[in-house]
């Protein structure tokens, strides 16, 4: 049977194309009068419009007059009313038919009128708006249709990314389509088909209706199931049997029905070996066709595709059919940059799916939004495993003793109700919240009550009361599991997300929760700006950020490092990243995590998060290969409390492995080997037998020895092989070694000022700074170099008469320091002006000779952790021409020109100013502290000391605060 051949009989007419149009200039003055349609009124001027489409993107609107320096700005933008009106001819039809007027992707709020008679309201953002016009349609005429659009915010929800400015934007228009379906007298009023995975059915439950004179009439309904391989199972019919009650449709005038429903009618699927179940690695997607017959004649039909697949909590786990699975996520904020709305095309959907996919994700989070069918079809398709939410982001809910705006309240409660109507179907389609970072510390009745009403609606999917907020353990809450900010939840800090120490994890938040804990818009690591990506924006929104920005780095002379800065500070986010990803796999108790984001988030500020920019392109600072190795099922993690190592130390990192993958790894054995210069110094290999799936467990130590000679970078590379290589799963850990501290053999030529100093200076004078006498010192001969921590008119007199000088001052001593940390920017500088530290790594140039054999590739990595972190950088803004040695890249809007280290000719003398830690103590003990104090000291001494460029005193003293000295009388 080919059951493609039936005939269809229902109807769809597709009114989508050319429509007159006009804006409504006057809909201010609407608000306290009557809304009359185009067609009651005299000298409408009508223009026209395509649908689908927005009025922006089709040239209505106005330039605005405000640039938006936060987020992008529109070619052009209208809010207020508009009005569409089109003749439609409706065919003759079978006269007890029903009509269903439909509108998709409308902002927002929408009147029908049809032949002149008023339809009614829908103010739906994410559901389909519906009309039953049965009574209003004239069948083999041509119908006056009217419909009229409001964009205008009517509640105060404007924070919802489905609109709001930095995201979607407030667009408006009709940007999926306009449907009129035409539905048979006798026909399937509702259907409903829920798989039930673990019994291998599904449970069909539908509404028949038919015109109450048909009561009598016999009918069946008939079930076809077409298997994921393509062949059909068996078919299930049953009789239906109407009673003879009233039912009255809306809109209907009084059309009376009657109806016959089948409650949770089972229908096999075939036995437990032949079912196919649909997964994040399998999406298989059945497809079934139910038919209303009498006799021969087909009434009514529908098909529908469905997944049989269960997704439950259970304990503090997650379990996709009885499996555990960890959610590997992302954060979609509803960013279309060429629409400014979501799209309504499967292929985009796709695509994006494709492109996360291949850097591992299987999950995605809707952010205060819930994306067009399309979207929901392209995840079935996809394997992507989505959580929606309402279109909220309020404050509504703070206080539990507070109440919501009834009207907020109302409007989303159908919004609920319509979005799980809607979506049962989608086995992606797995978990809901009532909207982003709504609480206080504590639960709130209301959106507790949200949750249970889901619950009741539809139990096969996992709810919570919203996403981010509130504490754990939870008070007050309804939530089957729960989305909190691992980094900003007590006792965890947001400033330590990412360290060295690669034995840390999460466990501090997720231990005070039953249920299971999802990470909350992980990460949040920037990079430096992309001006490049300008010319991709060809369609109503530009990039108002760039403008100020470029101007800002030309003016200071930066655009010829932007290339760099964008390198280095995407190598440096994606170091970052890493580490904080592998934290959370190592913690134990976590069931996954939201990245916010894959992309780059165009507003707020602009924050450059992403491995992809807005435009789903890469950026060219990681690949699919290298981020999976953090970001898979099965994840490989190398576990050492330190990075760096005195040379010939041994080191201990433990083998843990992640495993969500959905079969045990049978007889896993894991290869090893400590890499340096491309050069394999030790290896080995143990078995670890087979590896259960769940679980986060240590599978052993590697125990090595650190690289004896020189300072030197390695990288500690493991893989893990089961089964005769049917499964291979590798990652890299990197570390550095460095030699003990050698003083330097002309330290007694050395004049110390540092009292921390000295026991890294051997035989160097050490006095205070007030007893520095230049004109001696420069006499005699016997001193080469002064260290001092302030700069005082003595040392001043000697560096011009031709002294070399060491400064360190810190930043109490230093004009215009600006506070750095080893991380870079969080979200960004915009929103979050007073974070610490609000830049992005450093640049350091090849055949650096500061550094000596220091190792380092040109960027931020761990092995700089403690010399950088908490370190004031030097601002140089005042001094054109000085090259930093090492550079800070600071964020994009303020663009200081910052160093940790300079050096420069003052009068017939030299001096080098830096800001590294080098009189703490306690970083002094750490090798790569002391190692590199060694390096530049050496340089110090020696005949590549050579400033090319020369500052004034005055520009001297603009730069560090002049300190006092006790005179000699």
């Amino acid at each position: 049977m080919n059951l493609s051949d039936i005939g269809a009989v229902r109807h769809t007419l597709n009114l989508n194309g050319t429509w007159q149009f006009c804006l409504d200039l006057e809909s201010d003055t609407l608000v306290e009068q009557e809304i009359l349609p185009p067609s009651q009124c005299e000298n409408t001027s009508w223009e026209t419009i395509q649908i689908p489409g927005s009025w922006e993107e089709q040239g209505y609107g106005d330039e605005p007059a405000y640039e938006r320096l936060d987020t992008w700005t529109k070619v052009r933008e209208y809010e207020g009313s508009a009005w569409y009106a089109q003749d439609v001819h409706v065919p003759s039809d079978d006269p007890g038919c029903h009509y269903v007027f439909r509108l998709e992707g409308v902002r927002w709020t929408t009147h029908l009128w049809i032949n002149g008679q008023y339809a009614g309201q829908q103010d739906s953002l994410v559901n389909q708006q519906k009309w039953d016009v049965t009574s209003l349609v004239k069948q083999g005429e041509v119908n006056r249709v009217e419909i009229r659009v409001d964009n205008t915010m009517k509640l105060p929800l404007a924070g919802s990314h489905i609109h709001s400015l930095h995201t979607a934007t407030a667009w408006g228009g009709i940007t999926g389509g306009v449907y009129l379906d035409s539905l048979p007298p006798c026909r399937l009023q509702t259907l409903r088909i829920q798989p039930d995975a673990e019994n291998g059915t599904v449970l069909v439950d539908c509404t028949v209706s038919a015109p109450a004179n048909e009561s009598a009439r016999s009918m069946q309904l008939h079930v076809n199931i077409q298997h994921p391989d393509g062949t059909w199972l068996d078919q299930y019919s049953c009789h239906v049997n109407l009673s003879v009650q009233a039912h009255v449709d809306i809109s209907s005038a009084g059309l009376t029905e009657s109806n016959a429903v089948i409650d949770q009618w089972r229908l096999e699927l075939g036995t437990e070996k032949s079912i196919a179940r649909w997964s994040d690695e399998s999406p298989e997607l059945y497809k079934a066709v139910i038919r209303l017959h009498d006799g021969e004649q087909e009434l009514d039909r529908l098909e529908q595709s469905f997944g049989v697949r269960s997704f439950a909590a259970n304990g503090k786990q997650l379990e996709l059919n009885g499996t555990p699975v960890y959610l590997r996520g992302y954060v979609d904020c509803c960013i279309f940059p060429l629409t400014g709305y979501p799209v309504w095309d499967k292929e985009h959907y796709l695509q994006q799916f494709r492109v996360a996919r291949s850097y591992g994700f299987n999950h995605v989070r809707l952010h205060g939004w819930s994306a067009p069918e399309p979207f929901w079809d392209a995840a079935d398709e996809e394997g992507m495993l989505v959580q929606s939410e309402l279109p909220h982001w309020s404050r509504f809910f703070e206080q539990s003793d507070q109440f919501a705006p009834a009207e907020v309240l109302t409007y989303l409660t159908q919004e609920l109700d319509g979005l799980l109507q809607s979506l049962y179907r989608h086995p992606s389609f797995v978990m809901f919240s009532m909207g982003n970072e709504l609480l206080g510390p504590n639960g709130h009745p209301e959106l507790n009550a949200l949750v249970s009403r889901a619950r009741d609606t539809d139990p096969t999917r996992l709810y919570t009361d919203n996403t981010g907020f509130g504490q754990l353990p939870a008070q007050g809450r309804e939530g089957d599991y729960y989305i909190q900010s691992l980094n900003w939840h007590p006792p965890l800090e947001s400033a330590y997300s990412a360290v060295p120490d690669t034995t840390l994890d999460y466990h501090a938040v997720t231990r005070l929760a039953e249920h299971p804990v999802i990470g909350h818009e992980h990460a949040q690591y920037t990079m430096y700006v992309r001006p490049q990506e300008r010319a991709k924006y060809t369609g109503v929104l530009r990039p108002s950020w760039l403008r100020p920005i470029e101007e800002s780095l030309t003016n200071k002379g930066m655009m010829e490092d932007l290339e760099h800065f964008q390198q280095v500070s995407g190598t440096h986010l994606v170091r970052s990243l890493k580490e904080a990803m592998e934290r959370i796999r190592r913690t134990p108790d976590a069931a996954g995590v939201q990245l916010l984001d894959i992309r780059d988030f165009p507003g707020q500020g602009h924050a450059t998060t992403g491995i992809l920019d807005v435009f789903w392109d890469d950026k060219g600072i990681t690949t699919p290969e290298e981020f999976m190795c953090f970001n898979a099922d099965v994840v490989l993690l190398l576990s050492c409390k330190e990075r760096t190592f005195y040379a010939g130390e041994p080191i201990h990192v433990d083998v843990r492995i992640s495993h969500y993958g959905k079969e045990p790894l049978e007889d896993a054995v894991i290869q090893w080997r400590l890499i340096s210069d491309d050069v394999i110094l030790t290896e080995g290999a143990w078995k670890t037998g087979d590896i259960q799936c769940g679980s986060v467990m240590s599978l052993g130590s590697i125990v090595a020895t650190a690289p004896r000679e020189a300072a030197a970078a390695f990288r500690i590379e493991a893989e893990l092989i089961s089964g005769d290589l049917e499964r291979t799963v590798a990652n890299i850990w990197h570390g550095w070694s460095f030699p003990f501290y050698q003083s330097h053999p002309r330290s007694k030529r050395i004049w110390n000022t540092v009292a921390e100093l000295k026991p890294l200076l051997g035989e160097a004078h050490d006095d205070c700074v007030d007893r520095i006498d230049g004109f001696q010192l420069l006499k005699n001969r016997e001193i080469d170099l002064v260290i001092v921590q302030s700069l005082t008119p003595n040392v001043v007199d000697y560096v011009v008469n031709g002294g070399s000088v060491w400064l360190q001052p810190t930043a109490e001593g230093l004009y215009d320091s600006v506070e750095t940390k080893y991380l870079p920017v969080f979200w960004n500088y915009l929103m979050f002006a007073t974070q610490p530290g609000a830049t992005m790594g450093m640049v350091l140039r090849e055949q650096l000779a500061l550094l000596g054999s220091f190792p380092h590739d040109g960027a931020s990595d761990w092995h700089w952790y403690h010399l950088v972190n908490g370190t004031p950088a030097i601002c140089l803004d005042t001094l054109p021409g000085v090259e930093p040695l090492i550079e800070v890249v600071d964020h994009f809007h303020r663009a200081k020109r910052l160093a940790y280290a300079f050096e420069a000719k003052v009068g017939k003398g030299k001096i080098l100013i830096s800001s590294l830690p080098f009189a703490n103590l306690a970083v002094m003990k750490r090798p790569e502290a002391a190692y590199l104090f060694q390096e530049i000291l050496a340089y110090l001494n020696g005949d590549q000391f050579r400033p090319a460029t020369s500052i004034s005193v005055a520009q001297l003293l603009g730069i560090v605060k002049l300190q006092t000295i006790q005179f000699t009388l």
